[in-house]
């Protein structure tokens, strides 16, 4: 029996198709972690992505569930399936969409954004958690941007470390109490996080040139020779909600201040 999810972000939509005899173990946790990108059904935004299929087996050492466990091999099913999604999103606005490996929150009454660029393992999923509480949750890992500056969201469940193991597991924003965003988000502002270590003390924040912006964010993009004058869409980017900023920072605590100052407090 096959059951499906239809999840629409990034202004592109796509089928998830549940095959297998466990469908009903992993449905039920996919839908919970996917709440904020749950469409009632096909719908045609910009662009839809090719469908996927998830095989689910029954429960075993290798499948939805673990000897000793159960968690075990569903959370490793859902990582799979963020990544399979995400690919399937990127993929449908090559071409399209300036995409960024980047979280962003946006102030829940101006819109105004707050794009935050880093490699992985650099803190993007905290701080989107962090900033989430107050301004409007819209990713914690690809960015989509129009030639408007139009922010396209992607509230995806965020990848949460298990305390005490190396294990993830994916966290839909609702159950975190992350605010919603604003409908029609813009940039505002990008950052560039930098996590070095021993870094203590207040974050420093250092104003990027437009050439230095560009080199730096260029390691951080997905497909962007496939845009039109894709350096020049870049510079744009830092030239239009410039400069950018190089922060180096501690612990997401430190960054609230600063979010405040460029997309403004929320009372």
């Amino acid at each position: 029996m096959l059951h499906a999810l239809h999840l629409a972000a990034l202004d592109a939509s796509v089928e998830v198709r549940f095959v297998g005899p466990a469908t009903q173990l992993l449905l039920g946790a996919a839908e919970r972690a996917w709440s904020r990108c749950l469409a009632e059904g096909p719908r045609a935004p910009a662009r839809v992505a090719e469908p996927l299929e998830v095989f689910v087996p029954a429960p075993g050492p290798a499948s939805v569930g673990a000897p000793g466990n159960p968690g075990l091999g569903q959370a490793m099913a859902l990582q799979r399936l963020t990544q399979d999604v995400t690919r399937r999103l990127i993929a449908a606005q090559v071409g399209r969409l300036l995409m960024l490996h980047a979280g962003a929150v946006s102030h829940p009454v101006t819109g105004e954004s707050l794009v935050f660029v880093a490699p992985g393992g650099t803190g993007k999923t905290t701080l989107a958690r962090t900033l989430g509480r107050r301004y409007g949750y819209l990713t914690d890992e690809t960015v989509g941007i129009d030639d408007s500056g139009r922010v396209h969201q992607y509230p995806k469940p965020l990848s949460l470390r298990v305390p005490g193991g190396g294990q993830k597991e994916e966290a839909s924003p609702d159950d975190l109490g992350l605010a919603r965003a604003h409908p029609e988000p813009t940039v505002r502002r990008v950052i560039l996080l930098d996590r070095p270590p021993g870094h203590a003390g207040a974050p420093d924040i250092v104003d990027l040139s437009t050439l230095d912006a560009v080199e730096q964010i260029l390691p951080e993009t997905s497909s962007l020779s496939r845009l039109p004058q894709p350096l020049r869409r870049l510079a744009d980017l830092a030239d239009r909600w410039g400069p950018v900023l190089r922060c180096s920072y501690a612990e997401a605590d430190d960054l609230v201040p600063l979010a405040a100052d460029l997309i403004g407090d929320v009372a």
